[in-house]
């Protein structure tokens, strides 16, 4: 059958997709921009017909209908990094701790065994592409589905990847459903004073010819715009953001010196505003992988010269780094974080760097310090100790790999905010790490 016609016969509403999910069904619907809005609304409506029904999912940015009130008590929703949407309903998503270059292992664990995702139009062979956030749903799992809907959105732009994985035939799908949503967006985060000065800090850290990873946040897009005047970088990276698309337009990254991949930005996860997302659209300049092969500690070492950069929430006087929660509230998730904090220390001339502002000031305005003796309660360990290598604050940067207890406290403390330094150098006298 010409896949145009097959494109025809499959082609539904949400509400007839819908009546293919039951009782008991573990469905991925992945996340980010890629949340099949229409088909969550109306399997939501079945609520009383179906129950016991999760819902797994990452980074969602615009609240799909069965994460309403309402549906709580028929529906169990189970993130792996908590987004926008997420962060604005704690008490109804279950976090799930793992490392997102393993997160098809999550979805293989909890047997998923439906999905839906929202793709782009088919290219003139009838391949639609799971595109900006597509790797949240690794093909690995999408192979042991036993049934598949797409929302086709003509807003999706499509990308190429590596080995075509992101594609699916029409021939593949079960279901087919059509939404113009206009994309959710990432808008660049007005920069701050000490965003601005870690950036330049961070930024001489980093050589020309070098292959960079950015987290993702207002920081990580900082520091990109800082890298303007740098030549021959590189991108190997799970989150390509606004900043790097200009250092493509700039000519600052022409990845003529990457070991891995040369001539090409290898990303997973597009995450900006519509302006990266057309630049993107049929670009093969730049190339997404599945979530396991960039996040890989063993092929992110493959890529001589990478300096990898990460945001922390705090760190602790012993160079343990949260960056998800603060005491039991999760804020975000481990994400690709310690992936690229391993493999980038065990790549030739390899840099791992842990960012963060020296301070915090809470709802009543008072200043509190992100660099402390010991974490609040319950909070979690991101990048352990024994793995963390540079840390930087507006105040400097730090190398703790191999340092002491003692020599990592006096380190820590000499780049904390200034108000600060006389309490930590009491805690730490306190401890006996001085």
């Amino acid at each position: 059958m010409d896949w145009k016609e097959e494109y025809k016969k499959k082609l539904t509403t949400a509400e007839e997709v819908a009546k293919a999910f039951k009782s008991g069904d573990v469905i991925s619907m992945c996340g980010g921009c890629n949340v099949p809005h229409a088909i969550a609304a109306a399997i939501a409506k079945r609520a009383g017909e179906i129950t016991d029904v999760t819902f797994c999912q990452a980074l969602v940015l615009q609240t799909p209908e069965y994460m309403k009130p309402e549906y709580r008590e028929h529906f169990r929703v189970e993130s792996v990094f908590l987004g926008a949407a997420e962060r604005t309903h704690p008490e109804w998503i279950d976090p799930v701790p793992k490392h997102l270059g393993s997160m098809y292992q999550w979805l293989l664990d909890v047997e998923v065994n439906k999905a839906a995702v929202m793709v782009s139009p088919p290219d003139e062979n009838g391949y639609m592409v799971r595109s900006l956030y597509g790797g949240l749903l690794p093909s690995k799992v999408i192979d042991r589905c036993e049934y598949l809907a797409v929302e086709v959105n003509r807003h999706m732009p499509w990308i190429y990847s590596d080995n075509n994985s992101f594609a699916l035939h029409v021939s593949e799908v079960d279901a087919i459903v059509e939404n113009d949503l206009v994309l959710p967006q990432v808008p660049d985060i007005a920069v701050t004073p000490v965003e601005e000065q870690m950036a330049a800090i961070i930024a001489d850290m980093i050589p020309d010819g070098s292959t960079i990873q950015l987290g993702l946040g207002g920081l990580a897009n900082c520091i990109g715009y800082f890298l303007k005047e740098k030549k021959d970088l590189g991108i190997y990276t799970e989150v390509l953001s606004n900043s790097m698309m200009e250092l493509v337009k700039c000519g600052a990254v022409n990845n003529s010196k990457k070991t891995v991949h040369r001539d090409k930005v290898i990303y997973t996860f597009g995450v900006g505003t519509h302006e990266l997302f057309d630049y993107l659209d049929r670009n093969p300049y730049f190339l997404a992988c599945e979530i396991e092969n960039t996040n890989d500690p063993a092929m992110i070492a493959r890529n001589e010269n990478i300096v990898s950069v990460n945001n922390a929430l705090m760190v602790d006087l012993t160079g343990q780094a949260a960056s998800e929660s603060i005491g039991p509230r999760q804020y975000s998730a481990t994400g690709g974080q310690v992936n690229f904090v391993l493999g980038s220390q065990l790549a030739k001339n390899g840099k791992s760097i842990i960012a963060l502002p020296s301070t915090r000031t809470d709802k009543e305005g008072k200043l509190h310090s992100r660099i402390l003796d010991v974490f609040p309660p319950a909070t979690a360990v991101t990048t352990s100790r024994n793995d963390i290598e540079w840390v930087v604050t507006e105040y400097g940067a730090v190398r703790l790999t191999s340092m002491s207890i003692s020599k990592r406290a006096k380190a820590l403390i000499s780049i904390a905010h200034p108000d600060f330094r006389d309490e930590l150098m009491y805690k730490a006298r306190q401890f006996q790490w001085l």
